[in-house]
Order: structure tokens, then C-alpha cells, then sequence
């Protein structure tokens, strides 16, 4: 009855009691501001209690300064960000993905940029830097902003810089399943003063997120914790499936962090490196073990020399689409939890005035991934287990 879920909470219960019996309110989350800041290196820095609602924020605020209104986004990444950009009164745009790293497509944005273009996203999925994103902003044209998606990304590095060091502004999620989970939350980050004005004045008047607050807040969190143990999700895997989101949600909350999420947030900081090394180190493992069967595409582009991918998840593609079947459900009998992510490309969820055919790469990614947990509590005897039948299934 052991299943390995593909996500894991990273945290203990002595962990959230500690955060509870602390509970600072405010003041936690500018301790939880200022250590976040100091460590990823950015001049401004601010809380929000989603990665979405950061996200949001963002194009709010670009939006004062510029009559432009199109937001170019990769046609595979998460519809979340489409309805973001709507509620924000923008216009999605989208760019096909690279098969190298199931990234947007640098070389296409050439014939997709105009004038009406406020930003770019480029979205770092699985935990894998966009290709080229280390010199993309000096690319781009002027009046056009890089905003970088690191949801999935958090301590990522390319050529020593770390993910969100490389454009105008860049955001993050702290939700179940991201690489530094306290249950909900997300930042955003700049070095552009201006922007940062414009941030602050926006974000000033927001109310706290009151869902994981106090006691209610931490037997949620509580809750959510103990489902991760492999032990208890196995014999509760038929009804957590019941409530696992596959669609995008119409609408979400835009408020501040929650107190709550910050203290846990503040505790969890002293554990992100070896969270960050163990999802690295993971991930490389399977990648060793995975690089020479057949019927998968080959997964990740080399890895530059200096940089360091903290995985999500492992992105595996399969040549066939029946092979990726059959490995899904090999795995699920032996106990390991896999994902599909996003089910569909973009213009299959949302009505853009595009064709289904459009986006070909984008198409041939959501038929054909499997994601493999990468997380800390994932073995090496699972690594292996993973390995050995994704190679018998394959052959």
C-alpha cells in the first residue's frame, strides 16, 4: 500500500509546530523578506501569497508605464498564466517550445514580437532554465520586458547566476509540490527601481492571506504534511485523485502572504540547500540512468558547465505514445506516482483564435511526457526501481 507521490512536503510536523508556536504575523514576513532577498541576491523583493498572484502583480504594474498589451507566453506551460494575463486586461500571444529543453523557443520570437508586445515570459519548467535566457534581455527590443516564471525553478543556476537574475523581473511559488513548499505563497524579485515603485505601490494596500493562518491554517498545512508520508498516501491515493486539479482555476486571490507560511518560510530557508542539492542530485541520477533507452527522446539539454538544474520533476519523452502508457501504469503498479503536467498545449485549453495543429512541439510534448519525482524523499532504491522499469517496459 507504499506509493511515492510525485511531490513531497519537505517539512515536519515539529517544523510547522515550531512556525505556529512562533506566529509573528508581520513581522515574520519581513524576516522571511529579508532572508530571501539576502539569498538570491535581488535588490527588491516582495511576498505574495501565490505564485500566480505574483504574477499578476507583475503585469499590473508594467502595465502602468506602457500602452502595449500583448504577453507572449510558451504554448506549453501552465494555463494559469493565460488567465492571469486576461484578468489583467492583456492579450496572451504564444510561442511554440524547443524539444532541447521543452522551454520556449528563443529562435521563434523573432516573427512573434511586435510593437503591441509588453513582455515575455520565459518560463523555467521542471526546474531547467530557458535555453539562451542568460543573454535574452540584451536581445529583445526596447520597450519589450523579460519576465521570468521560476515556479518550478527556485535555486536553479545557470553559468553561476540563479534563476530570476537575468530579466527585468522574476517570480516565484513557495505551493505543495515547488522546490521550496510552504503550502502556498510566492515573491517577486527586480533590480528595476522604477518597477519596483510600482510594485510597492500596488502590493501596499493588500490584506493577508487568512487561509493558513492560525489554528485552522496549521492543521491544513498539518494535513497536507502527513498525506505526503508514502505510507498514508498509498491507501488514501483513490480519494486524494479525486481532487487532483487538471483544468486551470477560472479566478484566484491576490493578497499578501499569509503569517503562518512566512514563519514556516523563515525555518525552511535553512534547509534549502540541501533541498536544492538532493532534487539536483536526483535528477542527474535518473538522466545517467535513463540516457541510452531508445524510445525516449533524449530529456535534458547538456547541462553548461557552472550551472546547476534543481529538477521539479524529471521531464521523460517517450517516441511512442503507447510506450508512455505502459510505463506510466509499470511505475503506478510498483508504487512510484508519475504526472503528466499539463494535459494540453495552451490553444487546446483557451479559445485564442489559433488552430489546433499550430504549435506542433507543444502538441507532441503533452502526448508523449511523463514526469518522475525528484524530490528528497526519493531513494536511491527508487531511482533505481524507476530505471529498471522504464528500460524493461521501453524494450
Amino acid at each position: 500500500m507504499r506509493k511515492l507521490p510525485i511531490i513531497s512536503p519537505c517539512v515536519t510536523y515539529r517544523d510547522i509546530l515550531s512556525a505556529l508556536y512562533r506566529g509573528r504575523g508581520i513581522v515574520a514576513a519581513d524576516v522571511f523578506a529579508e532572508d530571501l532577498s539576502i539569498s538570491m541576491g535581488s535588490k527588491h523583493l516582495f511576498l505574495t501569497n501565490s505564485g500566480i498572484a505574483a504574477f499578476y502583480i507583475v503585469l499590473k504594474a508594467l502595465k502602468e508605464t506602457s500602452a502595449r498589451r500583448e504577453v507572449i507566453l510558451p504554448a506549453y506551460t501552465a494555463g494559469s498564466l493565460v488567465v492571469a494575463v486576461k484578468k489583467a486586461g492583456l492579450k496572451p500571444v504564444l510561442c511554440d517550445i524547443t524539444l532541447e529543453d521543452f522551454n520556449l523557443d528563443e529562435d521563434l520570437l523573432s516573427g512573434i514580437i511586435s510593437s503591441a508586445t509588453l513582455a515575455v515570459v520565459g518560463v523555467h519548467g521542471f526546474g531547467i532554465n530557458m535555453k539562451g535566457i542568460a543573454g535574452l534581455r540584451a536581445r529583445m527590443p526596447n520597450g519589450v520586458f523579460l519576465i521570468e516564471d521560476c515556479a518550478q525553478s527556485m535555486g536553479s543556476r545557470t553559468l553561476e547566476k540563479a534563476s530570476g537574475a537575468f530579466g527585468d523581473v522574476g517570480f516565484f511559488s513557495f505551493n505543495r509540490g515547488k522546490n521550496f513548499p510552504i503550502y502556498g505563497g510566492g515573491c517577486i524579485v527586480t533590480d528595476n527601481d522604477l518597477l519596483a515603485r510600482d510594485i510597492r505601490a500596488i502590493t501596499a494596500g493588500m490584506s493577508e492571506e487568512s487561509g493558513f493562518s492560525g489554528l485552522f491554517g496549521f492543521l491544513r498545512i498539518l494535513a497536507f504534511s502527513l498525506i505526503g508520508n508514502p505510507f498514508i498516501y498509498g491507501p488514501l491515493f483513490p480519494l486524494i485523485s479525486l481532487f487532483k486539479e487538471t483544468s486551470p482555476a477560472k479566478d484566484f486571490t491576490v493578497k499578501k502572504i499569509g503569517g503562518l507560511q512566512a514563519e514556516l518560510g523563515s525555518m525552511l530557508m535553512a534547509k534549502r540547500e540541501n533541498l536544492f542539492s538532493t532534487r539536483h542530485k536526483n535528477g542527474m541520477a535518473l538522466i545517467s540512468g535513463l540516457k541510452d533507452i531508445g524510445s525516449i527522446t533524449p530529456a535534458l539539454p547538456q547541462i553548461p558547465e557552472g550551472s546547476r538544474y534543481v529538477f521539479n520533476r524529471l521531464p521523460v519523452v517517450f517516441r511512442d505514445i503507447n510506450t508512455r502508457i505502459k510505463v506510466e501504469d509499470g511505475l503506478r503498479t510498483n508504487g512510484i506516482e508519475t504526472s503528466r503536467m499539463y494535459l494540453r498545449p495552451l490553444h487546446h485549453i483557451f479559445e485564442m483564435g489559433y488552430a489546433v495543429s499550430d504549435f506542433p512541439k507543444a502538441v507532441y510534448l503533452s502526448e508523449r511526457l511523463l514526469t518522475l519525482p525528484t524530490h528528497p524523499d526519493v531513494s536511491g532504491v527508487e531511482i533505481g526501481r524507476m530505471i529498471d522499469i522504464i528500460g524493461r517496459v521501453s524494450g
